[in-house]
């Protein structure tokens, strides 16, 4: 009787739920990697710095356990708000960046100007 109590009891047991190598830790940097990619890729997959680091902002967001019902609702929203914002604008074609104000003049035509 005892062995079948056994053998209920260890039937019932959840596997060990990460594989060896892997942790909290490891799982959610993949975890977050992957949904970067993913989006990187939708939004055509070359963005800017400033873009890249509030899409990583956005991504933090989207994965953050909050604490109470507001925060969770706050970070969805902020997260929301970013990814409009950023699909927006590479669906307007905004990629390109924006030309210099004035022509760049190289070191040399610098020098010459200021030879007497």
């Amino acid at each position: 009787m005892q062995a079948n109590g056994l053998a209920k009891r260890q039937a019932n047991l959840v596997p060990y739920k990460y594989q060896p190598g892997e942790n909290h830790h490891t799982r959610k940097a993949a975890e977050r990697a992957r949904l970067e990619s993913e989006i990187t890729a939708e939004l055509g997959g070359s963005l800017s710095t400033a873009d890249a680091i509030l899409l990583t902002r956005a991504v933090e967001l989207l994965i953050v356990r909050p604490k109470s019902h507001t925060d969770a609702v706050r970070a969805t929203n902020t997260a929301n708000r970013i990814l409009r914002v950023l699909r927006a604008k590479y669906a307007a074609g905004q990629t390109t960046p924006l030309p210099a104000p004035y022509p760049l003049e190289t070191a040399r035509e610098l020098l010459e100007r200021l030879k007497p």
